[in-house]
């Protein structure tokens, strides 16, 4: 099996204060890794920015900086509306691109089996960076309509369980 060395941002945290540790370098699976890159995925989705692209685009640096970090609201649009869907899914894309730097060639796409009143389900399709290859990975990402959340996961079963 094998194993992958932590993110920074991984290290940095104790998911287990009270426990002692060796002083052995972590490593993960690569089903750890994903859901580590799932958890962060989450993380920005569920993150509004504060300048709408409209206002920063004109700067061109700006426009993929920390400024643009997460999704623009979304709450004026109708989640009804084919075409309000489609700009969802490409934001989705914009905001993974921009800021989730493991994951290259992403590609979001609107489950329309959704059942109605149950919230949008989206499937996120990329290449996770795994140096020296890439690793294609699938996450389910359901914006629950009522509280616009995101919850995402590597599989369906995952996402299912977290309902």
């Amino acid at each position: 099996m094998q194993r992958f060395a932590p993110y920074l941002i991984d290290r940095l945290m104790d998911g287990s204060p009270d426990a002692s540790r060796e002083a052995i370098a972590p490593s993960l699976t690569i089903e750890q890794l994903k859901d580590s890159v799932a958890r962060d995925v989450e993380a920005l989705l569920n993150t509004r920015t504060a300048l709408s692209g409209e206002t920063i685009n004109s700067y061109r640096n700006a426009s993929h900086s920390i400024l643009r970090f997460g999704l623009d609201d979304f709450s004026s649009r109708s989640l009804a509306n084919v075409a309000d869907r489609t700009f969802i899914c490409r934001a989705i894309e914009r905001a993974i691109e921009d800021h989730e730097p493991r994951l290259r060639t992403v590609r979001v796409g609107l489950d329309e089996r959704s059942a109605p009143g149950a919230g949008l389900r989206f499937s996120i399709h990329a290449l996770l960076q795994i140096h020296p290859a890439a690793e294609p990975v699938s996450f389910d990402a359901l914006l629950q309509t009522g509280t616009q959340q995101y919850r995402v996961a590597s599989s369906n079963a995952a996402l299912a369980a977290a309902r």
